[in-house]
């Protein structure tokens, strides 16, 4: 009933507003159907299922889904979405869809990431490793297809860098668990969002690289001695 001030920052915040705005309107207009229909049709679920997936190995599933759900759109405001999709599509890097395939459900499939990081293990010279999202394909069936290999240079992963070939082939026969842990790197950033209306608020409060730094320090340690303060009898003073 009262949802308080929007931010900007927050996509779900803004999402929620959105729905909210549509169903007190009687005669929305076009613009507000437009966005409406995509927050129900393709952030809504995608917001679902990254939560309930949010281990990086299920990062092109999620960037795939993400393009999939959006083909309803016209062909107009395909082109504004698929734009913002491409800028954003880290997930679509080749190193990334590799850990993705390394750990899918089909051995079939996790063989193939197997033999692409073994060619790339023999080919790459030592250097420096240039990351720049590769063009998307838009109208792949499946996350596996989500980008062109053949056009791409492909180097190993660096969450497998570290382990040997016959480790690779363990993960190929068991998948992910046995030999490597990767649930606690995330697939989302919702972490560096919560922070953005933190650092938002240092910079109101105070001027200064060292005092925002203090402001934001101060409040996140408050925080963790105190995170509820609902009534007076928790004020320590």
């Amino acid at each position: 009933m009262e949802p308080g001030p929007l931010k900007y920052s927050r996509w779900l915040t803004t999402a929620n507003r959105i729905l909210r705005l549509y169903i007190t309107k009687t005669d929305p207009d076009e613009k507000l159907v437009i966005l409406a229909t995509y927050v129900m049709k393709v952030y809504g679920p995608m917001w679902f299922t990254i939560k309930s997936n949010p281990s990086c190995i299920n990062g092109a599933k999620h960037l795939w889904q993400t393009v999939s759900l959006s083909r309803y759109l016209k062909s107009d405001t395909k082109k504004i979405v698929d734009n913002v999709i491409q800028r954003n599509g880290y997930f679509g890097h080749p190193e990334n869809v590799l850990v993705v395939v390394l750990g899918d459900d089909m051995e079939s499939t996790r063989e193939q990431a197997y033999q692409q990081i073994l060619t790339a293990r023999s080919e790459t010279a030592p250097g420096i490793r240039i990351f720049k999202v590769p063009a998307l394909n838009f109208d792949a069936e499946d996350y596996t297809q989500i980008i062109t290999w053949q056009d791409l240079k492909i180097n190993e992963p660096p969450l497998t860098s570290k382990l040997s070939d016959e480790a690779l082939k363990s993960i190929v026969k068991s998948g992910f668990g046995t030999i490597l842990k990767v649930k606690k790197y995330s697939c989302h950033t919702q972490a560096v969002e919560r922070c953005i209306k933190l650092v938002t608020e240092a910079s109101s409060a105070v001027c200064g690289e060292h005092k925002r730094d203090g402001f934001i320090r101060a409040r996140l340690l408050s925080r963790q001695q105190m995170p509820h303060f609902d009534t007076k009898k928790q004020l320590h003073v």
